[in-house]
């Protein structure tokens, strides 16, 4: 028997709502794009951003907006007004609701249990490393949005690697720092209060993310030396090198 999901809790309707609309990979994509775009889009530039159909991205974005994370209007892009100036564009953006809540500091404790919640659906696998496959595999679709929104290229060495990845992380509240060794230390972990709770799990869960947008920018790198203050370290920091160094 199903639960009316107007009975659940706030936080249980806002993990459904969450797992509805952004629990499609191929979405999380389509959605993270428009979200960094900061700007309309239209279909053609989101298929090319996400490497999909058109028609597939058209399909993702129409859910999108349904499930209330998008807006969409219709607007001329030629300037020209009147008989024959064509029909206009369908454009895409992020939904005015969404522009101060949702994947920011507050939602990040709510997007932890998320993951969580989703080791239950999952047979057969070892829990820990399904969700920092979870947390790398959302990890590298930040980086690889940060990308496709012109914010940030893909970056060739270590230390341009590491600007990026500081830049991204930081915008999406975890506060990151890094020294000229390429050493990334938080001052804000918006996995805190969570990370208190379980910090094994959930500190692994934030080195997964970490390594996906790390991923993102510079395959070849990897993170070393990782510690947490919720596991009796100093500060949460990890040390960014080539290769398997660490």
């Amino acid at each position: 028997m199903s639960t009316d999901p107007a009975t659940l809790p706030d936080d249980e309707q806002e993990i459904q709502r969450l797992v509805a609309a952004l629990g499609d990979p191929t979405r999380r994509r389509v959605f993270f794009v428009v979200r960094e775009a900061g700007v309309l889009m239209g279909k053609d530039e989101v298929a090319e951003a996400v490497g999909i159909t058109r028609r597939l991205a058209g399909f993702h974005l129409d859910k999108l907006v349904e499930q209330g994370f998008l807006q969409a209007e219709f607007q001329r892009r030629t300037g020209r007004t009147g008989p024959g100036a064509g029909r206009p564009a369908k454009l895409y953006a992020l939904a005015e609701a969404e522009e101060d809540s949702l994947l920011e500091v507050k939602h990040y404790d709510l997007l932890a249990e998320l993951l969580l919640k989703a080791m239950g659906d999952r047979s057969g696998e070892d829990p820990q490393e399904v969700l920092e496959r979870v947390g790398y595999e959302f990890g590298r679709e930040l980086g690889e949005a940060e990308r496709a929104a012109g914010r940030s290229p893909s970056y060739s060495t270590t230390t341009d690697a590491v600007a990026g990845v500081v830049g991204v992380l930081t915008r999406f509240g975890f506060g990151a720092s890094a020294n000229d060794d390429g050493r990334i230390t938080l001052r804000a972990c918006p996995f805190e209060e969570m990370a208190k709770v379980d910090p094994e799990r959930v500190c692994g869960l934030d080195r997964a993310i970490w390594r996906g947008v790390l991923a993102a920018f510079n395959p070849g790198a990897t993170l070393a030396s990782a510690t947490a203050r919720a596991q009796g370290d100093e500060a949460c920091a990890a040390l960014v090198v080539e290769g398997d160094q660490g």
